[in-house]
């Protein structure tokens, strides 16, 4: 039975990404606004998970059966509106200076009302339902002080990388970009508005945790042990974004983004894994995920549309792993080295 949701899981996360991406291949060659794929994409991993649960259920087990259906069917949506998106173009709409793709906008409602409502339905089905299939918030305060200490890494990380590339380019270019960044008033509004904004996107970040982390993590350390698990499951999640890095983040540089891809990948997956079993609470992850991608686009100087069409040179890479030191590092932690999850101090 397990073997056959890991299959049903493996067909959903990385065979719809496929089918999905000879789509997105289209628009990309059209110069299409392909966002809508990258955000589907999102949702795909826990789609898997759920499919497997309800496909091979045990009579006595007690699912959150409206949640899960509200994840596949915002899930659903978003595909057909991707599909719909390259079969009927729209041409994007100018206002105020901005370039407005119809379809990329439109999705954003089947996001928020399906977060929403997931959401909703998620906290209100019962604690036995919700331990039933992880997603019960554990250890409150121990996650509060791991998602505490990644912001402070987070930070620690983007300065590093500052420091590094102004140092390869001899200029205070990228110290001046976050500064302006952090400056700004509405930088400063959009942090006050990421509890919030949280709540209305968490499903992406559902989709892609409850996925990696809930269900894949467990399975490969189960098999290859915490640490090298951990390390694998990194590289299986760098090559499932191979189409975006390829035709979104840096589609002129796209083998550089693969590879800065695959730095990101380990080196989340180290910290996220570790902050996963040190408080078994998957809304850790999701909300780190979240922070990780609005945090890091905010001081890029923009919103998470600065994730796209990255300059990714080579002379750039060496610079940028090395700023993930301090995520890397965490792959030493004692915890990698315990065949069960212990419960003592926050870098145990």
């Amino acid at each position: 039975m397990e073997k056959k949701k890991l299959w049903i899981f493996l067909a959903v996360a990385y065979g719809v990404t496929a089918l999905m991406s000879i789509i997105m291949y289209m628009g990309f060659k059209r110069q299409y606004d392909i966002t809508l794929f990258v955000n589907a994409q999102m949702m795909y991993p826990a789609c898997g998970v759920i499919m497997g649960k309800l496909i091979c259920r045990r009579e006595d087990e007690e699912l959150p059966l409206a949640g899960f259906v509200t994840v596949l069917i915002t899930t659903a949506i978003m595909m057909l509106m991707a599909i719909l998106s390259v079969v009927v173009h729209l041409e994007p709409l100018e206002v105020a200076g901005q370039t407005i793709d119809i379809w990329n906008t439109a999705s954003q409602f089947p996001i928020l009302l399906g977060s929403l409502v997931a959401y909703i339905l998620f906290w209100t089905c019962g604690k036995k339902k919700r331990e039933s299939v992880g997603i019960e918030r554990k250890n409150i305060k121990r996650s509060i002080l791991m998602i505490a200490v990644f912001v402070a890494l987070l930070i620690g990380r983007i300065m590093l990388w500052v420091v590094f590339e102004d140092l390869r380019l001899g200029s205070d270019e990228s110290l001046q970009r976050v500064l302006s960044a952090a400056g700004n008033p509405l930088t400063w509004l959009t942090v006050a508005m990421l509890p919030v904004n949280f709540v209305l996107t968490f499903i992406a970040f559902f989709g892609e945790e409850y996925g990696w982390r809930y269900y894949l993590q467990p399975i490969m350390q189960n098999r290859f042990g915490k640490r090298i698990g951990v390390l694998l499951l990194g590289v299986v999640w760098s090559v499932w974004h191979m189409d975006v890095d390829f035709m979104y983040y840096a589609k002129d540089y796209a083998l550089q983004a693969f590879v800065s891809q695959i730095i990101v990948c380990l080196a989340i997956s180290i910290f996220f894994g570790y902050a996963y079993m040190k408080t078994q609470n998957i809304w850790v992850p999701m909300i780190m995920h979240y922070l990780f991608n609005n945090v890091t686009a905010l001081l890029a100087g923009g919103g998470t549309d600065a994730l796209e069409d990255q300059v990714i040179e080579w002379s750039i890479l060496p610079g940028y792993a090395l700023s993930f030191i301090v995520f890397f590092l965490f792959i030493l932690a004692p915890m990698y080295k315990k065949s069960k999850d212990g419960e003592d101090g926050i870098i145990g």
